[in-house]
């Protein structure tokens, strides 16, 4: 009974690990908000102290807004996951460009790939909020225009 155990166990795991993964994988560009709001975070980064608790109380104002929230935590390492999760929100460039930096958010555009706001801990929520704001006018201009 144990050696069937020992088997059956470890294609089990196998399932769960697939099923999870499936559950990640984003939906297609098209389904995806232009949009990314991508935070950039560590455990042991102070700005990230600092910058979170604002950053989320003002995202609470954002829920039903066309944006997706992505969150790079390289506490524990894993830079490999986290440069393949990028790939696959399409926002890479930007990804590749902070060079493992964290305490702060950005503002993608994903089909250009561009930067539309850096926001950090000398933020208040205002700014954060302004920025946002910003940024989702920009997006809705571009699609406006055809861009």
């Amino acid at each position: 009974m144990m050696r069937i155990a020992a088997l059956i166990l470890p294609l089990w795991l196998g399932v769960i690990a697939v099923a999870s993964a499936q559950s990640e994988t984003p939906a297609t560009a098209a389904d995806q908000p232009r949009l990314v709001a991508a935070l950039f975070r560590s455990n042991w980064c102070g700005p990230c102290k600092v910058l979170e608790p604002r950053y989320e109380a003002v995202m609470t104002h954002y829920e039903d807004a066309p944006l997706e929230r992505v969150r790079f935590d390289s506490s524990f390492g894993r830079r490999s996951a986290l440069a393949r999760r990028a790939r696959e929100e399409g926002v890479s460039e930007a990804y590749e460009a902070t060079a493992g930096s964290t305490g702060f958010v950005l503002l993608i555009d994903r089909d250009t790939g561009d930067v539309l706001a850096r926001i950090t801990m000398d933020y208040a929520d205002a700014d954060i909020r302004g920025a946002l704001d910003h940024a989702l006018q920009l997006i809705a201009d571009r699609e406006a225009f055809g861009l």
